[in-house]
């Protein structure tokens, strides 16, 4: 048996350890530094970056888009909202819908985030080149799709995946 270090999951799961860990630092950092009473965690960036580019989204389309399930979203949201980020707000033309908007206080900390992201990225993808990077990104989508084969709708569960990665993929099974 190989040693664990020898698997692509290990170092894949690994990796996203760290990615995490250092980006909850850059954003707690990025907080303290401006003197705000909360922190935004990795999982409350992803929803209110989502929100500083579609504003008025419903739970299940965040769900949809991050890639997590519904009730996760909810206590994301909940948390956001208490903290004066994003306020929920019922449909005029359904009431049964709600809505999740960002507040001011919310577009002002997502337009200064949007830059401290961004260098991250830069910082995380240091000595790749913009070839490198898109080639990493097809590869890890590609992983995806072939954990999608093992156990059906695992993989690409949340449909992010470009339906070229699917066609490639029976292409080469067979």
């Amino acid at each position: 048996m190989q040693p664990l270090e020898k698997y692509l999951g290990y170092w894949l799961f690994y990796a996203q350890r760290c990615v995490a860990h250092a980006f909850s630092e850059v954003l707690a950092a990025h907080c303290e530094e401006r003197g705000k009473p909360y922190v935004i965690t990795p999982p409350q960036w992803g929803v209110i970056s989502l929100l500083h580019e579609t504003d008025g989204l419903t739970v299940g389309t965040i769900s949809q888009r991050r890639a997590l399930d519904p009730p996760t979203i909810t206590g994301i949201v909940r948390r956001l909202e208490q903290s004066g980020l994003v306020e929920r707000k019922h449909s005029r033309e359904d009431r049964r819908v709600v809505k999740v908007y960002l507040t001011p206080e919310g577009q002002d900390i997502i337009s200064s985030l949007m830059q401290v992201a961004k260098d991250f990225q830069e910082v995380m993808t240091h000595g790749f080149s913009e070839e490198e990077r898109q080639d990493f990104l097809v590869k890890l989508q590609q992983i995806i799709a072939n954990v999608s084969t093992v156990a059906v709708g695992t993989g690409d569960r949340f449909g992010l995946l470009p339906d070229s990665m699917f066609c490639q993929q029976s292409e080469d099974i067979r």
